[in-house]
């Protein structure tokens, strides 16, 4: 939102469109003409609510839009916010100090947020809207539900269904971004600022800056026991080779035993305790930042009808009155998406088999599948070439025997940014959820399960099949710096290096653009289309890949926590704090201005992840510690799997009483939220208020 209370956003046209001026032209006269929901314009009035522009982008070689050369700018008035503002909460519409306050009083971020549900359910005018169905050749159902529905009221959904409108990008306001820029790097930070870029990109990207900013306080933790028990393994090895008549002895001594089953108990504590912390944390954050008048119910108890806001183009069903609003709707089945899911749910089985196939030949291929140990999946004819003195032998010379590891990684990574990325789209378009949130969900479900797979599947063949502890020691150490160099590069140093030359090119080319006349070529020569490069051609910022990246981190160091390197922690500690500054730097000055989101009262979907994996690092832990008696000391199966089940029913009940002690949700938020119902239900109308 910019000084004078007005927000901007971009509408990219689609490339597919026919005929783009004037396409431009009649969707730029649809919201000119139109009205927001309960406050119908006069014809003989100018819109007071919101103004429209087409403009015009011309390539310079550097900057290359996907989208159509056309787009327009629409900003909303502080009186349209206003109007939204009062229908979220009606009461303030009689008062309008209150509501004019209450907007005020909202960050930046959330005032976005609000700005975009305006522009969601502004109604559009139904005249343009018929001649803009003729013009794009638009399906005959687009026509004969505007002609008939006479309780249907268009919005800018119908334009992204019709393929008109291809994103909706939230305009960057130049001035705060450059004063959040120079506050944040110019004034030194030991942690991004999260309470500034949560008050400029919304209460979601707020939540994310703080989640990352107690996972690295609470990575301290793990990080000093770390150091401690390396300080003491180094101490104890010095001691038994210089005392102990059997240095070479392959077996832990005691001590370091109980060291080692010492730290993977402190972080099944700790993994567990966290994700008490975290739930509790999201709860807190929820209340705090939905005190404001406006947000107390939407983010609290109101947040299911704002999906019918938030609802996806692709979404489709039989259209029908809805029996909430009384407006016409899209309707699909319950029972008939209960079904795609178990559709679903099966090509997801059959795709993490062809997954753990993969994995299987290329293990095989690098030499870990050994006959003895696994003959179920040892294949000779792959096998043969890393036999003594064959092509990919592990212990041959030169570049060879790397290059079934190599040919690992890409293939990893083809089938997860590629093939199941694209299944997983696939099969949550088919699945049709309504909203954006619950498609994210879903999405990011699927696309777990498959990065899962590749990221633990392989340290589970060596600690669970080969009983390899060292080896399993050593690749996670190499995944954990590998993982981290890598983000370093990609997320840190390429950016940075792309940002300073897109400065050096936009320097050179500003003398040659102000030169340049090329106002006539454009339809309002007002508008410079250079100032919406970022909008038009930048990346949409993914949350995802970031939160699956510390997800995965988690999980290297919770889920193998008893074979875990001692300076895993310490790693990730690290890289945590470099990957929270090069992403608030990717935000800054890299991709588009993400989408502003409140944070809603309910489950977070990275926080269950987490938990699921505290909960199963206990399975893990103590399969890996079995794994190695049976490896390593003569005891039988019997008394093995006796003592399994043991220590797994043991941890198990101290996991319970972590859950009960430690609730999700603080008491002081619970007694908030209760003191809220009872304001609104007032069943003891005859008790006096307390002053």
């Amino acid at each position: 939102m910019s000084r004078n209370g007005t927000t901007e956003f971009c509408l990219l046209l689609s490339s597919s469109c026919i005929s783009t001026p004037e396409v431009a032209n009649l969707v730029a006269k649809c919201f000119s003409r139109g009205h927001p929901p309960n406050a119908p314009l006069q014809p003989s009035e100018t819109n007071p609510y919101l103004s429209v522009r087409t403009c015009q982008t011309v390539s310079d070689g550097i900057y290359q839009s996907k989208h159509s050369e056309h787009f327009l700018l629409i900003t909303l008035s502080r009186q349209l916010i206003l109007e939204c503002a009062s229908s979220i909460v009606p009461k303030l519409k009689n008062d309008v100090s209150v509501l004019e306050r209450s907007v005020d009083e909202l960050s930046v971020g959330q005032v976005s947020w609000l700005s975009e549900l305006a522009l969601k359910s502004y109604v559009l005018d139904m005249d343009m809207l018929v001649k803009l169905v003729h013009a794009t050749q638009s399906t005959s159902a687009h026509l004969a539900l505007l002609q008939a529905q006479h309780h249907f009221k268009p919005t800018l959904l119908l334009l992204e269904q019709m393929n008109v409108v291809s994103e909706v990008v939230l305009c960057h306001d130049i001035e705060q971004l450059r004063s959040l820029w120079s506050n944040h790097y110019q004034s030194p930070h030991l942690f991004p600022d999260a309470p500034a870029l949560r008050g400029y990109f919304g209460d979601s990207i707020g939540f994310y800056f703080n989640w990352m900013q107690t996972y690295c306080l609470f990575l301290l933790g793990p990080t000093v026991a770390a150091l401690l028990c390396h300080l003491i393994s180094l101490m104890i090895n010095f001691i038994n080779t210089h005392l102990s008549s059997s240095p070479d002895e392959p077996v832990p001594s005691a001590p370091e035993l109980v060291i080692r089953l010492m730290f993977t108990l402190l972080m099944i504590i700790w993994a567990l305790v966290c994700t008490k912390l975290w739930s509790r944390q999201h709860a807190t954050l929820v209340e705090c930042w939905s005190s404001n008048p406006l947000l107390k119910d939407t983010t609290n108890d109101l947040a299911w009808s704002f999906r019918l806001l938030d609802q996806r183009p692709g979404y489709h069903g039989l259209w029908r009155e809805s029996r909430i609003t009384g407006q016409m709707e899209v309707h699909f089945p319950a029972w008939r998406r209960r079904l795609r899911y178990l559709i679903s749910s099966l090509v997801i089985v059959c795709c993490l088999l062809a997954a753990g196939f993969v994995h299987i030949v290329l293990l095989n291929l690098e030499g870990y599948v050994t006959e003895e140990k696994t003959p179920a999946i040892f294949f000779r004819f792959i096998s043969r070439h890393t036999f003594h003195g064959a092509l990919f032998d592990p212990n041959g010379p030169g570049v060879l025997p790397y290059i079934p590891g190599v040919l690992h990684s890409l293939l990893v990574f083809v089938m997860n940014q590629i093939v199941f990325h694209s299944i997983a789209k696939v099969l949550t378009e088919y699945e049709n959820h309504q909203s954006w949130e619950e498609y994210d969900r879903a999405l990011i479900i699927k696309r777990f399960l498959f990065e899962m797979l590749d990221a633990y599947g392989c340290l589970a063949y060596l600690g669970f099949v080969l009983s390899d502890s060292e080896a399993l020691r050593s690749l996670l150490l190499t995944m954990l710096l590998t993982d981290s160099l890598r983000r370093f590069v990609i997320e840190s140093l390429i950016p940075l290096i792309l940002y300073q030359f897109r400065m050096w090119h936009e320097k050179c080319v500003a003398a040659k653009e102000k030169r340049a006349a090329d106002c006539d070529t454009l339809p309002n020569p007002t508008i410079d289309w250079s100032n919406y490069k970022r909008e038009l051609c930048a990346k949409t910022y993914e949350p995802f890949d970031d939160y699956l990246e510390m997800v995965l981190q988690h999980g290297y160091l919770v889920l193998f926590a008893y074979v875990c390197p001692l300076l895993g922690a310490p790693i990730a500690l690290v890289s945590t704090f470099f990957e929270a500054h090069s992403d608030a730097f990717k935000m800054l000055r890299v991709t588009r201005r993400p989408s502003p989101r409140l944070l809603i009262r309910g489950s977070f979907i990275w926080l269950v992840l987490l938990g699921a994996q505290a909960w199963l690092s206990i399975l893990t832990n103590v399969g890996l510690f079995v794994s190695f008696l049976h490896t390593h000391l003569t005891e039988s199966d019997t008394d093995l799997s006796f003592l399994f089940l043991i220590l797994e029913h043991g941890l198990f009940v101290v996991a319970i009483c972590i859950h009960f002690f430690i609730q999700d949700v603080p008491s002081v938020v619970r007694d908030a939220r209760r003191s809220r119902e009872f304001r609104r239900v007032n069943l003891f109308s005859t008790v006096p208020n307390a002053t």
